[in-house]
């Protein structure tokens, strides 16, 4: 089961660093405005967590009016749930955020120990490499409206117990093995800050240049305004006057009769 998840995909042995290479400016700022999120299931018996914020995508009425920051961070799907990727994609699209680049990897020990280098002192960081390093892990440069604080927030804290305690319905308190407060177990990775994000898509991806990203997103973002929401808000405007039994299966069908 587990190698049909995801080595139809291919792994690659990530390759050494460029040490001398300059990191490019990775963040850039677009003026975006709001939509709600929407939420969905993808099993029959798993409802997921696609409600903990709102996906601003169009200009319009903003309520602060001010200027929104489009974010990349780097995301991880650790061993321990890669089988379920696409599952994870599912949500990472229904909560807003475009996936620009994906990798399934194999990391060496020496690979995971600098990419945590920062907890080389923490007494769990050998079990935390040794961990990383066992099987592939799903690598993602994600992009959203302050994307780095939004991915913190939808994977939950680095403790699991933490998350299952008091952010039950965040990815790490659902997907999360790990049973002490050790962050090792815990399914995801997400940069803590904008400059970890720079620091490790960089080392994942050491020719991305991210600032050249931000035009593909204004256009999309206007593509999706004038060209899909006219017809989206007039298929949802008829099916609020007649109430499917099943809203879902008969908007699907609306959509597929006008192309």
């Amino acid at each position: 089961m587990f190698r049909d998840s995801f080595d139809s995909l291919g792994t690659r042995t990530l390759p050494e660093r460029d040490q001398s290479s300059p990191p490019s400016s990775i963040c850039s700022t677009s003026r975006v405005g709001r939509r709600e999120s929407v939420s969905g299931e993808v099993s029959g018996h798993e409802s997921l967590p696609v409600l903990l914020s709102d996906v601003p995508l169009f200009n319009g009425d903003d309520d602060d009016g001010g200027e929104q920051t489009f974010q990349c961070t780097l995301a991880i799907i650790k061993p321990e749930v890669t089988r379920l990727m696409y599952k994870v994609e599912c949500v990472m699209t229904q909560n807003g955020f475009i996936v620009i680049m994906k990798e399934v990897l194999r990391l060496s020990r020496d690979q995971a120990a600098e990419l945590y280098a920062e907890h080389s002192q923490a007494p769990y960081f050998t079990r935390l490499v040794d961990h990383m390093s066992g099987n592939p892990v799903v690598v993602y440069v994600l992009s959203k409206r302050n994307c780095v604080e939004e991915w913190q927030r939808l994977i939950g804290p680095a403790e699991v117990p933490r998350a299952k305690r008091l952010f039950p319905v965040s990815l790490r308190a659902i997907y999360g093995t790990e049973k002490g407060p050790d962050p090792v177990a815990n399914a995801f990775h997400g940069s803590d800050s904008p400059a970890a994000a720079e620091r490790e898509i960089k080392y994942f991806f050491p020719n991305m240049k991210l600032d050249e990203t931000t035009d593909v997103q204004d256009d999309l973002v206007e593509y999706i305004k004038d060209a899909m929401m006219p017809t989206i808000s007039k298929g949802l405007s008829e099916m609020f006057l007649i109430q499917p039994n099943d809203p879902l299966r008969w908007f699907g069908n609306w959509l597929l009769a006008r192309d």
